[in-house]
């Protein structure tokens, strides 16, 4: 076929559509490892850490790291809550864990995913750390600095403490004008400056709604 010079701009034009738009980053990565369904049905949720990168940092505005850890551990709470699934809290577990017998790691999945069976008869729990939880600096209309939010989350069977799924979101909210199309997916579709709790919250409810029917 003979492209007249009108018809090669067009199809140029289209071919660096393509090219110049990548498919965006989704907001939460996640990995299944396992299918094991039936998981879903009494979680116990695990104290999350903060990184150790997030507890050596200052925190002049905002909160500390461990109250950063305990926030978003309370989000995850009510976002599986949410779906008509019994959770067990993390404080539940830290005071589980604190009365057991034998000293239990919070990294250690077998010894947790045992003890939240035993005492809360819980099906799957589980494990996490808070990367990252910067607020911003300014207000909701104007911010110098955007919220930041990091977090990794592992699910776990109980008792048997199988690595099922995961999933990592990191997310510096971008503006209306630097990402149109990621903008338009925050809380207030791009036309405010979050709180980091907002983020994280946000952050959250994204990551329980990836989870695979095969795992629910």
């Amino acid at each position: 076929m003979c492209l007249t010079p009108r018809r090669v701009g067009v199809v140029a034009l289209a071919a660096l559509g393509v090219v110049g738009c990548p498919k965006p980053a989704p907001i939460v990565q996640h990995n299944t490892y396992a299918k094991t369904s039936g998981l879903f049905q009494r979680i116990a949720i695990v104290p999350l850490q903060p990184s150790p990168r997030m507890l050596r940092a200052t925190t002049p505005t905002g909160v500390s790291a461990m109250e950063a850890a305990e926030l978003v551990a309370r989000f995850l709470a009510e976002a599986i809550e949410q779906r008509g699934v019994q959770v067990i809290p993390a404080s539940d577990t830290a005071l589980a864990l604190k009365a057991a017998s034998e000293v239990i790691s919070l990294t250690d999945a077998s010894a947790v995913a045992a003890l939240a069976a035993q005492k809360f008869g819980a099906t799957a729990v589980v494990l996490g750390e808070v990367t990252r939880y910067r607020e911003r600096e300014g207000g909701a209309s104007g911010a110098f600095s955007p919220a930041s939010v990091g977090f990794v989350l592992t699910l776990y069977s109980a008792p048997e403490a199988l690595r099922v799924w995961s999933a990592r979101f990191d997310e510096t909210q971008q503006s209306l004008s630097a990402n149109v199309a990621r903008a338009r997916k925050y809380p207030g579709r791009g036309t405010r400056w979050l709180t980091a709790a907002e983020l994280a919250r946000w952050g959250i409810e994204n990551a329980i709604a990836a989870v695979p029917p095969s795992v629910r």
